[in-house]
């Protein structure tokens, strides 16, 4: 495989290329750009992350802030809402007469109360002008609560409302912004558009109840998430005015401030400060609330505080919110452990903010966590594909665990939010482009392998033809009734190293020959090839002594021997009209000589070596004189071999024994045959261990019978 690499000492190549690592380099790279470049793409990880913490890792509540609620037993005591508002202005004072730091109000009274004397009047038909004249008289029902509010440390909400025609009519608190370079022509700062969430108008509350109250917060949304509450703003604008959030608004009464400091960097929102309260947010001026569950002792029912059962220190110097709690009055949110109502979300964001408890996730982590993505990718991409597979599962398992401990370690150390799912599921992605890669060009390679072996296949079956093509058939000397002979060659692949030959070198003379080459398939097929022409050659040259024909094969093979191969040889000539049979013996497996009832025996003799052992050496003609009805048979090792799956070996006993069974008529044919039969039952289906032949000449005589 070509191209770039890098070389470690004790690691050894590391492929820059290749299909799997390509197509991991391919997910990786654009993964990595979306991350930078569009990270919201990946807040729906993100958020999963963060409930999981909030899950896991619970907030412990101290009761910072205190909760009116205007709750189921409190509607059933008092009345359906909403309540008159001489009764919302009566609880409001009992609060307030406590002396708490601040009171926030999670309500907007944006018409005038329908049930005050004089809206009554105004609305009732046929009265009497008396009647009516004196509930003119009667204490307006807003004017009531307006006194309530007067000169009190007091907050009340406002609605942000992103369409509207009418033009926010009252007033928030003054907000100095610092860390700002764009002016407008009057030299006054201007926030980057689209950074802070942006309202056109708002709903407040009446004239006469909004200018008594002391301070205004907008009651805050989660503006760029799902419906599930994580973050709140803690600053909007208002018709391009900066707006505190309810929250933060209380914190400046409590600090008794008369504005709100905002510090920009980098282009967006660094921290805001209300006094000493300092609090560090996102870019965007949102923080991420810090939940506890959802716990009944924070909350006061309102008709405790109007029946006076509720001790004044319970809200001395404490922040206090009212806010609806009962069912069916639309105020239950959805977050991350479960739904609650607004008015508790507000209050634990009012504790996150008191005590410093804010959920972070600080700029370094807009550059870490691609960076992190991008070295866990490194290392699978150049790793993982040197490891060997038993450790491939058990690596990706360590990585996971570190980065959850580490992003479960930032969170239980700082709160910081640091995301570890989306570098998670980058590596899951690079992973899957890595084994798809990798799995796609190992069918390729596959596939090759496949095409290859059929073309090899089919030039093995051709080299086989070839080379069952090249040995005699027995009809090739057939029609002399003075012998019988029969030859079969089974390779032990599908071309073998074993040969065999036989022909007349002239009338009277049948030359015959078996080899064995060593080895096994192609090289011993070419090698065998080249040494049954080179015998042939030289025994056509008229000569009858076998002898001088096997020295002169010897030395003509050799010669072209680059592969050091050798050839075990038994060759014979017999003389047709005496039965005398001359053979040599290089090396080969004595044949077995079956003379009328007697047993079959080793034809046993000097011999010399293999051919091409030694180049110079002389092999001796022996002779043996043949009877009518004897008859010679020749084997290779292939036969005496021949192996079970069990490891037995065939050997020449069992040969010998199976020549011996043959009736005494039986021709060459029946006795190759039965030899044949005989070592394929042996094995019983194991792998053939050699290439097995068998060569049968019998002589029938000077004149067949």
């Amino acid at each position: 495989m070509t191209g770039w690499s890098l070389t470690f000492r004790g690691l050894g190549r590391l492929s820059l290329t290749g299909w799997g690592r390509q197509a991991a380099w391919a997910v990786l790279i654009p993964f990595l750009v979306l991350q930078i470049a569009a990270p919201q793409l990946f807040d729906t990880p993100r958020f999963a992350l963060f409930d999981t913490y909030q899950r896991v890792i619970q907030r412990h509540v101290f009761h910072r802030v205190r909760v009116v609620a205007i709750d189921q037993a409190s509607q059933a005591r008092i009345g359906q809402w909403p309540w008159p508002r001489h009764v919302q202005a009566a609880l409001l004072s009992k609060i307030l007469k406590a002396r708490p730091a601040a009171l926030g109000v999670d309500i907007v009274w944006s018409e005038p109360d329908s049930n005050s004397p004089e809206q009554w009047a105004r609305q009732a038909a046929g009265l009497d002008p008396a009647l009516k004249s004196a509930l003119a008289k009667l204490p307006h029902h807003d004017a009531m609560l307006a006194a309530a509010l007067q000169d009190q440390p007091v907050a009340i909400g406002v609605m942000g409302l992103r369409k509207g025609d009418q033009p926010d009519a009252g007033s928030f608190a003054p907000f100095r912004l610092r860390g700002l370079t764009s002016l407008t022509q009057d030299g006054m700062p201007v926030i980057p558009p689209g950074l802070l969430p942006s309202f056109t108008t708002t709903i407040r509350s009446i004239p006469e109840l909004d200018g008594a109250a002391a301070g205004h917060g907008l009651l805050a949304t989660d503006f760029r998430t799902d419906t599930i509450f994580r973050r709140l703003p803690l600053v909007s604008l208002v018709n391009g005015t900066p707006a505190p959030a309810l929250s933060l608004e209380m914190l400046r009464i409590t600090n008794r401030v008369p504005g709100i400091e905002m510090l920009f960097s980098r282009g967006g929102v660094e921290r805001v400060a209300a006094g000493n309260f300092v609090v560090p947010t996102q870019r965007d001026g949102s923080i991420w609330v810090h939940f506890s569950t959802h716990d009944d002792s924070r909350f006061i029912p309102a008709m405790d505080v109007l029946d006076g059962k509720v001790p004044a220190s319970t809200f001395e110097g404490q922040m206090v919110l009212v806010g609806l709690t009962g069912v069916g009055l639309q105020d239950q949110r959805m977050t991350p452990l479960g739904l609650m109502p607004g008015v508790e979300i507000q209050a634990q964001l009012l504790e996150n903010l008191h005590d410093g408890d804010v959920v972070q996730r600080p700029g370094w982590t807009a550059w870490a966590e691609p960076a992190l993505t991008l070295l866990l990718g490194l290392f699978l991409i150049l790793m993982l594909p040197m490891l060997r597979p038993r450790w491939e599962m058990p690596v990706m398992a360590a990585i996971l665990l570190c980065l959850a401990a580490t992003g479960l370690g930032l969170w239980a150390a700082g709160l910081i939010l640091f995301d570890v799912v989306t570098p998670a599921i980058g590596l899951g992605l690079t992973l899957a482009a890595l084994l798809i890669g990798g799995f796609a060009q190992v069918d390729r390679q596959r596939r090759r392998l496949k095409i290859a072996a059929a073309r090899t296949e089919g030039e093995l079956e051709a080299a086989r033809r070839i080379q069952m093509g090249i040995l005699p058939a027995s009809a090739s000397v057939a029609g002399d009734a003075r012998f019988d002979l029969d030859a079969l060659m089974v390779p032990a692949r599908q071309i073998g190293g074993d040969f065999f030959d036989f022909f007349k070198i002239d009338a009277d003379h049948l030359f015959f020959a078996v080899g064995d080459v060593s080895g096994k398939g192609m090289p011993a097929a070419l090698f065998m090839a080249l040494g049954k022409s080179l015998c042939k050659s030289c025994a056509l040259r008229g000569e009858h002594d076998i002898g001088a024909i096997i020295n002169r094969a010897n030395r003509e093979i050799s010669r072209d021997n680059p592969e050091v191969l050798f050839i075990t040889l038994f060759a014979g000539i017999l003389d047709l009209r005496t039965g005398e049979l001359r053979f040599c013996n290089a090396g080969h497996d004595a044949p077995f000589l079956l003379r009328g009832h007697e047993a079959p025996h080793s034809l046993e003799g000097v011999g010399g070596p293999p051919l091409c052992i030694l180049e110079d050496f002389d092999y001796p003609e022996e002779s043996v004189r043949m009877e009518p009805g004897d008859m010679l048979c020749v084997i290779t090792d292939g036969i005496t071999e021949a192996m079970t799956a069990q490891g037995d070996v065939m050997g020449r006993e069992r040969a010998g024994q199976v020549l011996a069974a043959l009736p005494g008529k039986g021709g060459a044919h029946a006795a190759t045959q039965a030899l044949h039969r005989a070592t394929h039952d042996f094995v019983a289906g194991a792998e053939a261990s050699d290439d097995l032949t068998i060569l049968t000449v019998r002589w029938q005589g000077p004149i067949a019978p």
